[in-house]
Protein backbone atom coordinates (compact mmCIF):
# COMPACT_ATOMS: atom_id res chain seq x y z
CA UNK A 1 0.00 0.00 0.00
CA UNK A 2 3.03 2.06 0.95
CA UNK A 3 3.88 2.32 -2.97
CA UNK A 4 0.42 4.00 -4.09
CA UNK A 5 0.28 7.46 -4.96
CA UNK A 6 -1.93 9.60 -2.21
CA UNK A 7 -4.28 9.54 -4.45
CA UNK A 8 -4.80 5.88 -4.99
CA UNK A 9 -4.11 5.48 -1.00
CA UNK A 10 -7.36 8.55 -0.60
CA UNK A 11 -9.36 6.04 -2.70
CA UNK A 12 -8.72 3.15 -0.46
CA UNK A 13 -9.35 4.99 2.64
CA UNK A 14 -13.17 6.18 1.00
CA UNK A 15 -13.63 2.26 0.50
CA UNK A 16 -12.37 1.19 3.68
CA UNK A 17 -14.63 3.67 5.56
CA UNK A 18 -17.64 2.93 3.21
CA UNK A 19 -16.86 -0.96 4.06
CA UNK A 20 -16.78 -0.36 7.98
CA UNK A 21 -18.77 2.51 8.67
CA UNK A 22 -21.34 2.40 6.11
CA UNK A 23 -21.88 -1.35 4.78
CA UNK A 24 -20.91 -3.03 8.47
CA UNK A 25 -23.87 -3.52 10.39
CA UNK A 26 -24.24 -4.67 14.21
CA UNK A 27 -27.70 -6.88 13.98
CA UNK A 28 -27.42 -6.71 18.19
CA UNK A 29 -27.18 -3.13 18.25
CA UNK A 30 -30.45 -1.30 19.45
CA UNK A 31 -29.98 1.35 16.79
CA UNK A 32 -27.57 0.23 14.22
CA UNK A 33 -29.97 -3.08 13.42
CA UNK A 34 -32.14 -0.68 11.26
CA UNK A 35 -31.35 2.05 9.45
CA UNK A 36 -34.00 4.36 7.12
CA UNK A 37 -33.28 5.46 3.68
CA UNK A 38 -32.46 8.90 4.92
CA UNK A 39 -30.02 8.25 7.21
CA UNK A 40 -28.52 5.64 5.03
CA UNK A 41 -28.10 8.88 2.12
CA UNK A 42 -26.67 11.77 4.79
CA UNK A 43 -24.05 8.53 5.58
CA UNK A 44 -22.61 7.87 2.49
CA UNK A 45 -22.59 11.88 2.09
CA UNK A 46 -20.38 12.47 4.91
CA UNK A 47 -18.37 9.85 3.60
CA UNK A 48 -18.28 11.17 -0.02
CA UNK A 49 -17.92 14.97 1.37
CA UNK A 50 -14.69 13.59 3.45
CA UNK A 51 -13.07 11.99 0.62
CA UNK A 52 -14.08 15.03 -1.69
CA UNK A 53 -12.47 17.58 0.60
CA UNK A 54 -9.77 15.01 1.60
CA UNK A 55 -8.71 14.76 -2.39
CA UNK A 56 -8.55 18.62 -2.72
CA UNK A 57 -6.37 19.03 0.17
CA UNK A 58 -3.83 16.45 -1.62
CA UNK A 59 -3.78 18.72 -4.55
CA UNK A 60 -2.95 21.78 -2.21
CA UNK A 61 -0.22 19.25 -0.92
CA UNK A 62 -1.17 18.37 2.38
CA UNK A 63 0.32 14.76 3.51
CA UNK A 64 -2.51 11.83 3.64
CA UNK A 65 -1.21 11.24 7.21
CA UNK A 66 -2.52 14.67 8.05
CA UNK A 67 -5.96 13.82 6.06
CA UNK A 68 -6.50 10.22 7.31
CA UNK A 69 -5.70 11.15 11.04
CA UNK A 70 -8.36 14.09 11.67
CA UNK A 71 -10.24 13.86 14.58
CA UNK A 72 -13.62 13.72 12.27
CA UNK A 73 -13.16 10.70 10.70
CA UNK A 74 -14.05 9.24 14.72
CA UNK A 75 -17.12 11.43 14.12
CA UNK A 76 -17.93 9.92 10.57
CA UNK A 77 -17.65 5.83 11.83
CA UNK A 78 -20.17 6.55 15.02
CA UNK A 79 -22.57 8.31 12.60
CA UNK A 80 -23.93 4.90 12.34
CA UNK A 81 -25.09 4.50 16.26
CA UNK A 82 -26.77 8.10 15.87
CA UNK A 83 -30.68 7.34 16.60
CA UNK A 84 -33.17 8.09 14.17
CA UNK A 85 -34.07 10.91 16.11
CA UNK A 86 -31.41 13.00 16.17
CA UNK A 87 -30.24 13.23 12.14
CA UNK A 88 -29.42 17.06 12.85
CA UNK A 89 -26.10 15.16 13.80
CA UNK A 90 -25.28 15.03 10.37
CA UNK A 91 -25.78 18.73 10.22
CA UNK A 92 -22.95 19.12 12.98
CA UNK A 93 -20.78 16.49 11.21
CA UNK A 94 -20.53 18.43 7.64
CA UNK A 95 -19.85 21.25 9.60
CA UNK A 96 -16.71 20.03 11.21
CA UNK A 97 -15.65 17.96 7.92
CA UNK A 98 -15.29 21.81 6.43
CA UNK A 99 -14.33 23.05 9.80
CA UNK A 100 -11.37 20.48 10.14
CA UNK A 101 -10.72 20.99 6.38
CA UNK A 102 -10.59 24.70 6.64
CA UNK A 103 -7.87 24.29 9.76
CA UNK A 104 -5.85 21.51 7.87
CA UNK A 105 -5.10 23.53 5.01
CA UNK A 106 -4.66 26.85 7.01
CA UNK A 107 -1.93 25.04 8.67
CA UNK A 108 -0.43 23.71 6.02
CA UNK A 109 -0.05 27.40 4.68
CA UNK A 110 1.36 28.64 7.49
CA UNK A 111 3.97 25.51 7.30
CA UNK A 112 4.83 26.58 3.58
CA UNK A 113 5.66 29.92 4.59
Amino acid sequence: IDALSPKDRMILEGAKSIREDFLHQNAYHEIDTYTSLNKQYLMLKAIIKFYEEGNKALDEGIELDKIINLDVRVDIARAKYISESDLKYFDELFEKIERDFSSLKEKNKEEVR
